[in-house]
């Protein structure tokens, strides 16, 4: 059931007296009433917080047109904001009515006021939403970026008019019947209407933040919206979209330890940067605008698609401008596949096509004369079609430079010495017939699976053939080469680069430079030999006549540093081993410690698995081989804390506290302590739990959580002003992680009645957790019993948006429609937390008195 059901009494604001005891509220429509002369009434669609919306039949129409009407639920307190709201809507009305002129938003019918009742028209979409077509079946690849690309066109045209959407989700996309098409709907400008109210100790009309949790980038949990905050909320949504969970059950699942949500599914490496800037929690790091998602988008509509009725476009490479790489599978024999480039000249004549063409065609000729080494891969053929050209080559097994680095971060002296021996000996070849390569970055150098060689890919010469001029801030060119003059030393300079970016885990742009030289500042940044460091400076003077001029010459000096640490490595080995040899005896000594580890690693998997007494037994297991000293106690401190947790699961305090006991005998430390405190608080011997609390503070006084739990044990023994003092000072140690204590407040202060108090700390740690279930329901009860029930269903409505099978929300609902007297709907709320939580005596209570009362 929804809001929609019953009435809600006005909230009882202090301010404007005159005003106080005007009552706005709203009234629940039903099949076949009637609305402006015109509006003929059908079925409710659905419901929130902030409005009901009905399918309805446009009766002026001969065809009795469908339309959506949307009636505003107002939390109105004084006539001031119903004139505020009136206005507004009037204003909103106007913006609708423009953006109804995208054919993916749904047209702007009318508004009017009915029995201060207010209702928007709007065209009704015939469709399913998103949500519910993803819990159908969730989108691959190739989907997500269609569904992206439908989207982020709808949202570019949003914002050029100056809006804000506030509110994109799953729910607020509809699939159209029609043709397939996203429609957006849903605006939170709309919603804002149904959220006014008169702030009595500001004076002022107040609205609160519109948006959904887990969809809402920083920003925008801060009043703030901007354009990219409904970016943001889109990239969370193609995440669900392929993932089918939502970014609170990421957020909870991430930070219990499990994997990322992008390794769980086959997502490219390039289409997964894109979704993280998309996504990006601080605003200067995510996309400005949805045109800047389109361009980077681009390149990957293509995958999925057919080429020439003989390739499947299955990956993205990477590129620019006019040139892309794909990875591609052969149709014609399933375990082929391709590398596909695709150039797309920005002014392609027909005149220039053959000679561009011809151009390519001999400049991979003369590559593959060269090449009797597989050091580039083999042309397969190349084609125009669609004003592109297409140059299908050989796939090589193995990864590439950039993706080694993403993957490792840096790589050794030794592994990039070994590399670049192996791309310049490639290269080599090439520069005798003054072949230059003229695109060297770590891209462009893939190292073979079957023999770990290096093969050359990406030769600038298809650029040349398209007149594509080298980007010069990637700072893998030369200045020759800037200035279109390249040389061989270009590839020296360019491959200089690439062994420095892989060493220090920098791209060169982003590396300092000497304000006088214009040299860049590396050494600082990569661990390595001094000759090696002079090798690579000489590879990478600017001026050309400084740098090695022939690739010989460098794999020479690399070898001379490649046998001389092969001979200190020897040397080494021969001092150090005896220091091996007791090394393995010692190494024998610790079997058992291994053999514990492992007993330790199958009860932390009893213990995720919530088989309590499984992990007890194995923690035991492994604890029995180990002998209870101080350093092995300290060492495995996680066990002895996790083993006395298995046991509080199992309600066997007395057990828990002698395991925390028998470990605070050889190791004392605060976390221990806290076992123990907890423990004791189980037992309900709150003195003795906080004299180990103290014992605690004593050893880490800045530990946060130490303060906070010594607070909760002080409220169970009702000494609330050293709460107070406890829950004030976590605060104050760590305000990022202070909700917990501010709900705490919270808790005391509405136990004793304080509901002033109460409400403003439960707001100040949704101010730090908006996502906060117990503060949202704690809000919801200071405002029920204050007698604000409008508020109270709001905060109810906002945790279950978080989580629909909250209990306690449900039963918070119920008691608000009970006081209501809406008996019929509080007995379906109730009956709601009873199914969630059937052993909850105070919903089973609450059920059966409403079930007498509706009886009677």
């Amino acid at each position: 059931m929804s809001d929609s059901d019953f009435t809600i009494p006005i909230s009882q604001s202090e301010g404007l007296n005159s005003e106080r005891n005007t009552k706005y509220g709203y009234k629940t429509l039903k099949s076949g009433d009637i609305l402006n002369e015109r509006f003929s009434i059908v079925r409710e669609l659905g419901s929130g917080g902030f409005a009901t919306t009905y399918l309805a039949l446009d009766n002026q129409l001969a065809d009795e047109h469908k339309c959506a009407v949307k009636q505003l639920q107002p939390r109105f307190n004084t006539s001031a904001v119903w004139e505020s709201a009136k206005e507004r809507l009037a204003t909103e009305a106007m913006v609708l009515q423009w953006l109804g002129k995208h054919a993916q938003i749904p047209q702007f019918i009318g508004h009017f006021e009915e029995k201060k009742q207010f209702y928007l028209v709007l065209e009704f979409i015939e469709g399913e939403e998103f949500e519910q077509e993803v819990h159908r079946q969730i989108l691959n690849e190739a989907q997500a970026i269609q569904f992206l690309f439908d989207v982020l066109e709808i949202l570019k045209f949003v914002h050029q008019q100056g809006v804000i959407h506030r509110d994109i989700k799953p729910s607020n996309l509809i699939r159209r019947k029609q043709d397939g098409k996203m429609s957006l709907i849903d605006f939170g400008a709309v919603k804002e209407i149904g959220t006014l109210a008169f702030d009595t100790s500001k004076q002022q009309i107040k609205t609160q933040i519109i948006g959904t949790p887990g969809y809402m980038p920083p920003e925008q949990n801060n009043g703030k919206p901007i354009y990219s905050s409904d970016i943001f909320a889109l990239g969370k949504t193609v995440i669900f979209g392929m993932t089918n969970k939502s970014p609170l059950e990421w957020e909870e699942a991430e930070a219990s330890g499990v994997t990322a949500w992008n390794k769980k599914i086959a997502i490219s490496e390039a289409f997964l940067k894109i979704i993280n800037r998309m996504t990006a929690g601080n605003s200067s790091q995510r996309y400005n605008s949805a045109k800047e998602v389109l361009r980077d988008l681009q390149p990957l509509e293509m995958i999925g698609k057919t080429i020439a009725n003989k390739y499947q476009i299955a990956k993205y490479l990477g590129g620019r401008k006019e040139t892309h790489s794909y990875v591609a599978n052969s149709l014609e024999e399933s375990k082929l596949r391709y590398y596909l480039e695709i150039l797309q000249p920005l002014q392609l004549r027909e005149s220039s096509v053959s000679a561009m063409n011809q151009e390519i065609m001999i400049g991979f000729s003369n590559l593959s004369a060269i090449d009797n080494d597989q050091k580039t891969p083999a042309v397969i053929e190349y084609f125009i079609d669609e004003s592109r050209i297409y140059i299908v080559q050989e796939y090589v097994e193995g990864k590439n430079l950039a993706q080694i680095i993403e993957d490792q971060f840096i790589l050794s002296e030794t592994e990039v010495v070994e590399i670049l021996i192996n791309a310049a000996t490639a290269l080599h070849p090439f520069h005798r017939q003054q072949i230059i390569h003229g695109n060297i970055r770590p891209s462009s150098l893939i190292r073979r699976h079957k023999d770990n060689k290096v093969t050359l890919v990406d030769f600038n010469l298809v650029n040349e053939a398209i007149n594509l001029i080298p980007e010069s801030k990637t700072g893998y060119i030369p200045p020759e080469q800037i200035a279109n003059s390249p040389t061989l030393a270009s590839d020296i300079y360019a491959l200089g680069m690439t062994a420095i970016h892989v060493l220090t885990g920098t791209s060169p742009q982003n590396l300092e430079k000497n304000p006088r030289t214009g040299e860049i500042l590396w050494h600082r940044k990569a661990r390595i030999s001094p000759n090696f460091a002079k090798i690579l400076d000489k590879m990478i003077y600017l001026d050309q006549n400084q740098r090695y001029q022939s690739v010989n010459r460098v794999v020479k000096d690399l070898k001379k540093i490649k046998h001389k640490s092969r001979f200190r490595g020897l040397y080494k080995y021969l001092i150090i081993a005896p220091i091996l040899f007791f090394g393995i005896l010692y190494g024998w000594t610790q079997y058992s410690q291994r053999a514990a580890i492992l007993e330790f690693y199958r009860g932390d998997t009893k213990l995720d698995k919530n088989q309590y007494q499984a992990a007890i037994d194995y923690y035991n297991s492994g604890l029995g081989r180990l002998p209870n000293t101080r350093g092995q106690v300290r060492n495995f401190e996680q066990v002895w804390l996790k083993k006395a947790k298995a046991q509080r699961q199992l309600d066997d305090y007395q057990a828990a506290l002698n395991t925390c006991d028998t470990a605070l005998k050889y190791y004392q430390s605060p976390q221990l302590w806290n076992c123990k405190a907890l423990t004791l608080y189980n037992l309900e011997k709150y003195d003795l739990a906080i004299a180990a609390y103290n014992q605690a503070i004593e050893i880490a006084p800045e530990n946060v959580w130490l303060w906070n739990n010594r607070g909760e044990t002080y409220t169970r023994l009702g000494q609330t002003d050293k709460a107070i003092a406890d829950f004030q000072k976590a605060i104050s140690l760590d305000p990022d992680r202070s909700f917990v204590s501010w709900n705490n407040l919270g808790k005391l202060y509405f136990e004793q009645g304080d509901y002033q108090q109460a409400s403003e700390a439960y707001l100040e740690a949704l101010a730090v957790k908006p996502d906060y279930l117990p503060a949202l329901i704690g809000l919801g009860n200071v405002q029920k019993h204050s007698q604000l029930y409008t508020q109270a269903v709001d905060s109810y409505d906002r945790a279950l948006a978080i989580n629909p099978d909250y209990h306690e929300a449900w039963y918070g609902k119920g008691s608000v429609a009970e006081y209501s007297q809406n008996y019929q709907t509080a007995k379906e709320y109730y009956q709601k937390a009873v199914d969630l939580k059937p052993d909850w005596q105070a919903a089973n209570q609450a059920l059966e008195r409403i079930e007498r009362k509706l009886g009677s």
